[in-house]
């Protein structure tokens, strides 16, 4: 922890403690000393390049959902040359009290999925990819995400066709591909992501994941074992059956009596060119960006938790539609 406060005894503890005491304690102005002036904020919907974008926001989103509670999951750490990257998954429950981004307040409780990749140094957030399903939110709303997504790109069409290889590049690390931690497991990780999205062999399943895999996927998707988990990706790729998938970091988090843990962070682009998860085709450029995290248990994936926020691809569907 070379330049961080005294305060933070480890990567892990910094990145709960300015959450919680942002969040939960309403520290608003705190941003102001653990975010860079200048910090980048990354999302599918636009990229925040500012300290006070990132208040205004969080402003936002405390009149919206205002008894949030941010529970940390896990937080994967990865260490670089100076400070460290961090890939924090939270779980938070709140009720939609405000008007805001899902409408006026509907007062329905609702729980959120989020991860959040944060490049940390000198005591400050730097840059930051953040990732939480919309779809799901939108669901437990009452509101339809397909709906609630359209007219996110029928309102501001230019913030959704940028282009994928615009949408790549906001999400691609500024080093290129990163790995950090044991080069061999990050492999055996993004070996298994190249079969099944790009050589659409699902067959490969059997040898990189657990029998007994629990797996969370976007618009709040669960499901057991490898069969059903198989479906869920097949209707995905189904929908843009020439797309790329590509990685853009890993961290390999290897502690004392706990799984190895990885988080990926990564992108998919192509053209929305078949019938699937996102209906009849259109044949629209579409990009799909991702984190991962997953847990090994003897050398397979036990656990895979996909976050992806699914409306900005209704988004990208219906924007393209009014150029």
């Amino acid at each position: 922890m070379r330049d961080f406060s005294p305060e933070f005894q480890t990567p892990e503890q910094y990145i709960i403690d300015i959450t919680y005491k942002i969040w939960e304690e309403r520290g608003i102005g705190r941003i102001y000393d653990w975010y860079a002036d200048e910090v980048q904020v990354r999302t599918t919907n636009c990229v925040k390049s500012s300290v006070e974008s990132v208040v205004k926001h969080t402003l936002e989103k405390m009149h919206e959902f205002p008894d949030r509670e941010l529970l940390a999951e896990d937080v994967i750490i990865g260490d670089k040359a100076e400070g460290f990257l961090s890939s924090h998954r939270v779980r938070s429950t709140a009720t939609h009290l405000g008007d805001g981004t899902f409408g006026p307040a509907t007062h329905r409780p609702v729980t959120m999925l989020a991860i959040a990749d944060c490049l940390c140094r000198e005591n400050q957030v730097v840059e930051e990819w953040l990732l939480r399903d919309q779809a799901d939110v939108a669901r437990q709303l009452g509101l339809d995400p397909v709906m609630f997504g359209s007219a996110l790109g029928n309102d501001n069409p230019a913030a959704y066709t940028v282009g994928n290889e615009a949408m790549r590049q906001r999400w691609a690390d500024p080093d290129g591909f990163v790995i950090v931690g044991d080069n061999g497991i990050a492999n055996q990780i993004v070996d298994a992501y190249d079969a099944i999205w790009n050589e659409k062999n699902l067959h490969v399943m059997a040898q990189f994941y657990d029998r007994a895999l629990r797996f969370e996927g976007t618009a709040g998707w669960r499901s057991f074992g490898r069969t059903r988990t198989g479906d869920y990706l097949t209707s995905m790729l189904a929908s843009i059956p020439d797309g790329r998938f590509e990685p853009h970091h890993v961290i390999v988090r290897q502690q004392p009596e706990r799984a190895i843990r990885v988080a990926l962070r990564w992108s998919y682009c192509g053209v929305h060119s078949g019938r699937g998860r996102y209906g009849m085709p259109t044949g629209t450029p579409v990009a799909l960006l991702g984190i991962t995290h997953f847990e090994l248990r003897d050398g397979l994936i036990a656990y895979e938790c996909l976050v992806s926020d699914e409306t900005t691809i209704y988004a990208q569907l219906a924007a393209y539609q009014q150029v």
